[in-house]
């Protein structure tokens, strides 16, 4: 709002959405996370972007970012909740003391299904009662009323130390490297998190290269070496796990990389192309043994 912002809009973003053809009045974001580093270029930029969160299930919208009007969005939410829509956070369902403030997301209002067709062994495990829905996320409503998503129920897992761990928001940010194609984030039961990584490997060889990297053989070869993993993991911890936005306990103290594509065919990824966590596992076996 200052004389330096308007200059630089002036000389810099004008110039960016130029290039996007001048015209864009506002954008939308639905299905998976926006990234926050995605969510505040697009402000840098100037656009008004609607970011919404719901689910089939609820009709699906339960809240979006923008919808309120100018500055009615927020960084690492999902926005306010919609007109007519009620959200509560289920804290029964968390039970980590240092996020006492989170729990299961559970909607409620018209615009939550009657149940599924013909399942009412599924229905029942939803649907709490009519008009209120189990959705599965866990999240939290901020001071000033944005509700944010902090991961899965189901997803999320304990350290040795007692420390909760909610893996989806990680995952989605080591993704955004250009060296990781997917990333599994774990470490149930265990002193520290671990990640496994099916890397780009051309990008990552590149890199490699310019790092003076050294590496021999074949793929699978490349990604035992420990050179190659620890700088991998160097970097991601450098641009990808960045304090404070990720806790200590939750960003990875090793790393195991996958040369092979995660796939259906592999049976590594379900057909709406989400990862398998215990056939990745259970590969990965003898791995995580030695960590």
């Amino acid at each position: 709002n200052g004389f330096f912002d308007k200059l630089w809009d002036k000389l810099v973003w004008s110039k960016v959405r130029a290039r996007f053809g001048g015209n864009i009045r506002f954008c939308m974001s639905g299905a998976a996370a926006l990234s926050p580093d995605v969510a505040s270029f697009i402000q840098m930029v100037g656009f008004n972007c609607y970011e919404g969160y719901g689910l089939t299930e609820t009709s699906p919208l339960v809240s979006a970012n923008g919808w309120a009007g100018p500055g009615k969005s927020k960084l690492n939410t999902v926005g306010r909740v919609a007109n007519g829509v009620n959200v509560i956070i289920d804290t029964d369902a968390w039970d980590d003391p240092a996020r006492p403030e989170e729990g299961e997301i559970i909607v409620q209002g018209p615009n939550v299904m009657m149940g599924y067709w013909n399942n009412e062994e599924a229905t029942a495990e939803v649907i709490m009662e009519p008009g209120k829905f189990r959705t599965g996320d866990l999240g939290k409503i901020t001071q000033d009323g944005f509700l944010a998503i902090t991961g899965r129920v189901k997803s999320q897992f304990k350290l040795q130390n007692g420390k909760y761990v909610s893996p989806a928001p990680l995952e989605e940010n080591v993704k955004l490297s250009p060296y990781v194609e997917g990333a599994v984030l774990d470490g149930r039961n265990m002193v520290k998190t671990y990640l496994i990584i099916h890397p780009n490997m051309k990008a990552l060889k590149s890199a490699l290269g310019a790092a003076n990297i050294s590496f021999s053989g074949d793929d699978a070869e490349m990604c035992k070496d420990q050179n190659v993993k620890d700088w991998l993991l160097t970097e991601l911890k450098a641009n990808n796990m960045v304090a404070p936005t990720w806790k200590g306990y939750e960003t990875a103290g090793s790393i195991i990389l996958d040369h092979e594509e995660w796939t259906t065919d592999n049976d590594l990824l379900t057909p709406s192309m989400k990862v398998k966590l215990r056939n990745l596992l259970t590969r990965h076996e003898d791995a995580i043994n030695n960590l």
